[in-house]
């Protein structure tokens, strides 16, 4: 696989949020120029809240914030700078540890297609459901593509990538779950 192109503010967004965590390496396929390529983003604060993320086959209800960075993923869940927005289209894209506190993905491989993953904020509720799951190497970034592993295509949908290391205890591989967004009653697909 080519890596994925991003710009060099994505680029130093995600520069930050990855060096100081251990639940994904920044050894970055093809160099720093292989980053996800454009979704529909916004600028939000390094270690801001952005919603809650509960998923009951795992048990987990956490708050989610911005970034990648070891001081937001002891804390919970972090959404992957650069990536999708929750509810939006492209791929929002989540990490959080199996074995370090507070370890919100611990279960993140009991997971089954038709599982429920929602993702709160404010008065706002979006509901994906799994679809998938895949081992990956620690450096394949191309899970971060506005649409995971196709680079270059424009996405036409709204999907959320749960992202932990495989197997529970090491960093080995990851581990990738991908739900895709329920459209709210009365709606198509979107597709």
């Amino acid at each position: 696989m080519k890596p994925i192109s991003l710009s060099s503010t994505a680029l130093r967004a995600m520069a930050a949020g990855v060096a100081a965590t251990t639940a994904w390496s920044l050894a970055v396929p093809g160099g720093a120029d292989a980053v996800p390529a454009r979704a529909e983003t916004a600028a939000v604060a390094p270690g801001a809240g952005l919603g809650r993320l509960t998923i009951a086959r795992m048990g987990l209800t956490s708050t989610v914030r911005e970034g990648v960075a070891a001081r937001v993923l002891t804390r919970g869940v972090g959404h992957y700078p650069g990536t999708a927005l929750p509810g939006r289209t492209g791929n929002a894209v989540f990490l959080g540890h199996r074995t370090s506190a507070p370890a919100p993905f611990d279960a993140i491989d009991r997971l089954r297609k038709g599982d429920r993953v929602v993702f709160r904020s404010g008065s706002r509720s979006y509901v994906y459901r799994v679809y998938a799951s895949r081992i990956i190497a620690p450096g394949d970034f191309s899970v971060l593509a506005p649409v995971p592993f196709e680079r270059g295509v424009r996405p036409k949908r709204a999907v959320a990538t749960l992202i932990s290391c495989y197997p529970k205890g090491s960093s080995a591989h990851r581990i990738a779950v991908f739900a895709t967004l329920k459209p709210p009653a009365g709606r198509g697909s979107g597709r």
